[in-house]
């Protein structure tokens, strides 16, 4: 693999001795021994006694060690000083973990500091002229550290290693290859980042910035540290962190002060750094609350709110303010979390409210297989295109690897929820870009009425269930006889898990795909496991409560809308027979939901015919992998598809609302709602194209 540069190449544009140092060691990388190595640019960075502390360019490299370089823009003795502290930083966090020393205070590979300048004096410190660098890289070269202690260095250098705290497992009990073991792998591995992740968060915020994925793909957490690094660049300015679910609070805010202790060794100001509800009210603080203040108006309640606009209430409460002329910038920087959930006048809020348009959006494409549209800036904002206000993201950043599901979970599941392998393709996202977003890659061409080859990478999900499973140990479909037999095959294998694979019984989950019969289902899962002394979270015991998703010790027990948001290491679908008679696009997309739940192993049961078509379409799924092969649509098939679209899509939220809002806090009542309005929305676009 060539040097990578992080954040970007671009940042460099105004670092002239730090882009000669890049240029020439890209243009000697085979003689350097540079293969595979990673640069990073102006990071880390510490703060200590309020300097701050950092190497213009950090080099990671399996053949040298690390290296840090600064290129004196402060005078050599000025930046000796600054190296050093930065050296001292970085050593004292790559010392403290075993895999990367050979005993108390000695690491394993080489760790090396100096200043270059183009011309001068050289000493120990300092090297001149860009043959004197070879000389330095050259007497680094050694042998090659091993990949997995590699990545582990390039994990402390980026923060991801002490950032998030995988769960304390006994895998000592059990073999290597078992499933506990792979589940301790995995969570290893999604603790790290990747160069999409690391581009996004290490990125200066000059304007208005969009960071967008697939749900998994980790856009909160780089939102988080985003603020957290900013914070730490300029400790003076004013930043807000905002988003939708209140139950995000802690976790942001938990994300934020872990990053910035890595770098500065204390908490951060939160009088500076505020992490706020977007509404809040008189019992918890908000973006909107705080800013209705600021400008002297009476902070609108959700009741009232209710009263003046029944389908969008918090629209409304942000338009008010915003029709005041008033309302100005307040925050030098603000970060939005779950933008596909606001409305236009309050992501207009935010971009008002934010000084020279630093507004950070964090958005999730796709929430479901046929949402294909990925909103431009001008949508977003509501802002008119006639040419008076146009609106464009200054950087528009795609997250394309998830994390949620094994590639062959997510390429299986695409395929049932779009019907590659049906009778008729039930939708089909219509350009190149649109599938490199899903993080997948077009062989070819998009040819109506040709063979299509669309093929989902490697490196695009994670790999440890992967490397120790093949498809058919990883997804599975089994057709039985009846409910009773269902259910009892699906305990055998949950009492294998538990007792001979180690795997806790919170990462199970049970779906059940078949509504109508759910509380049967339920009910005899229930029975049965507790005969094996299994215990059961049964998400259905009682619809006016909300509880808790999973409970330690217990296997949770969902229907596929309970189930949305969440996920588990091994999830079972029970009565798929209940959505796969003549699959609707509906259906279809409620598949797809419930088989990306699992992050590791994907277990799919049901009865009779149903059940054999929907494991027909599993198998030639399965066969195909890592690609999904089909004939592209022709113009007149696209029509059909976009018809049954529009018939069907609405009724999915009008099922969920009439089944389930009794249950629902105001605040998912309104995201249902909104979402709603976003699908009918879609449906008249897509209504004009067919005229």
């Amino acid at each position: 693999m060539p040097l990578q540069i992080l954040p970007k190449e671009s940042a460099l544009r105004a670092d002239a001795s730090a882009k000669q140092i890049i240029e020439h060691l890209q243009a000697s990388q085979n003689q350097l021994s540079l293969n595979n190595a990673v640069v990073f640019y102006n990071f880390p960075l510490f703060r200590e006694e309020e300097k701050l502390l950092v190497a213009e360019l950090v080099v990671a490299s399996p053949k040298h060690g690390v290296i840090l370089i600064t290129t004196a823009p402060n005078g050599v003795s000025s930046d000796i000083q600054r190296l050093d502290g930065a050296f001292n930083q970085i050593f004292a966090r790559l010392i403290k973990y075993p895999r990367l020393r050979t005993g108390r205070a000695k690491l394993k590979f080489q760790v090396d500091a100096f200043v270059w300048i183009p011309e001068g004096t050289p000493d120990d410190d300092i090297a001149v002229g860009l043959q004197q660098l070879n000389e330095r890289f050259e007497k680094l070269i050694g042998d090659e550290i091993e990949a997995d202690a590699f990545e582990e260095i390039l994990s402390v250098l980026d923060g991801s290693k002490a950032l998030v705290r995988a769960k304390e497992r006994n895998i000592e009990s059990f073999s290597s290859t078992s499933r506990i073991a792979t589940i301790a792998s995995l969570e290893e591995e999604i603790r790290r980042f990747d160069r999409d992740q690391r581009v996004a968060y290490m990125t200066e915020v000059a304007g208005l910035q969009r960071i967008r994925g697939l749900a998994g793909s980790g856009k909160t957490v780089v939102l988080a540290l985003k603020a957290a690094l900013t914070a730490i660049r300029e400790p003076e300015a004013k930043i807000a962190v905002t988003f939708y679910t209140k139950s995000l609070y802690q976790h942001i805010r938990q994300l934020i002060t872990r990053f910035y202790r890595m770098h500065e060794d204390r908490d951060p100001d939160w009088s500076r750094l505020q992490v706020l509800h977007a509404w809040g009210g008189a019992s918890a603080d908000g973006f909107y609350y705080r800013a209705a203040q600021r400008f002297g108006h009476q902070p609108i309640s959700y009741s009232q709110a209710v009263s003046a606009s029944r389908q969008q209430p918090f629209g409304y409460v942000c338009q008010v303010l915003l029709s005041d002329p008033a309302v100005e910038s307040v925050y030098d920087y603000v970060f939005v979390d779950e933008a596909q959930d606001f409305p236009p006048s309050f992501m207009q809020l935010a971009l008002r409210l934010a000084r020279e348009e630093k507004l950070v959006i964090a958005y999730d494409v796709f929430q479901t297989i046929f949402d294909v549209d990925v909103p431009t800036a001008a949508n977003l904002f509501a802002i008119p295109t006639d040419g008076s206000g146009d609106l464009m993201f200054d950087e528009d950043i795609i997250l394309h690897k998830c994390y949620r599901n094994p590639r062959e979970i997510l390429v299986c599941a695409h395929a049932i929820g779009f019907g590659i392998y049906g009778r008729q393709i039930a939708q089909i996202l219509e350009s190149a870009d649109h599938w490199q977003d899903f993080g997948y890659t077009v062989i070819g061409n998009l040819t109506p009425g040709t063979q299509t080859q669309i093929m989902r990478p490697e490196e695009n999900s994670p790999s440890s269930v992967s490397k120790t499973n093949s498809i058919d140990e990883i997804i599975t479909c089994t057709v039985l006889n009846d409910m009773s037999t269902e259910v009892n095959h699906v305990v055998e294998k949950v009492v294998s898990e538990i007792f001979t694979e180690g795997v806790s019984p919170e990462d199970i989950l049970i779906i059940c795909a078949d509504d109508r019969n759910a509380g049967s289902y339920f009910k005899l899962l229930r029975s049965t496991l507790q005969e094996a002394g299994i215990n059961c979270n049964n998400l259905q015991d009682d619809s006016y409560t909300i509880r808790d998703f999973q409970q330690e010790g217990a296997i949770t027990l969902s229907t596929i809308y309970k189930a949305k948001g969440n996920e588990a290491y091994s999830v079972y679908i029970v009565g798929i027979d209940g959505i796969f008679f003549e699959p609707s696009p509906r259906d279809r997309n409620r598949a797809f939901t419930a088989m990306t739940r699992a992050k590791g192993w994907l277990y799919i049961t049901g009865v009779g015919i149903p059940a054999k078509l929907f494991a027909e379409e599993l198998k030639a799924a399965k066969e195909n992998f890592p690609n999904l092969i089909f004939t592209y649509p022709t113009p007149e098939q696209l029509v059909y598809m976009k018809r049954d679209l529009v018939e069907v899509d609405p009724d999915d939220v009008n099922d969920e609302i009439d089944r389930l809002g009794k249950g629902l806090d105001p605040d998912e009542m309104e995201r249902i709602l909104r979402r709603k309005l976003r699908q009918m929305q879609a449906n008249k676009r897509i209504q004009k194209r067919l005229k």
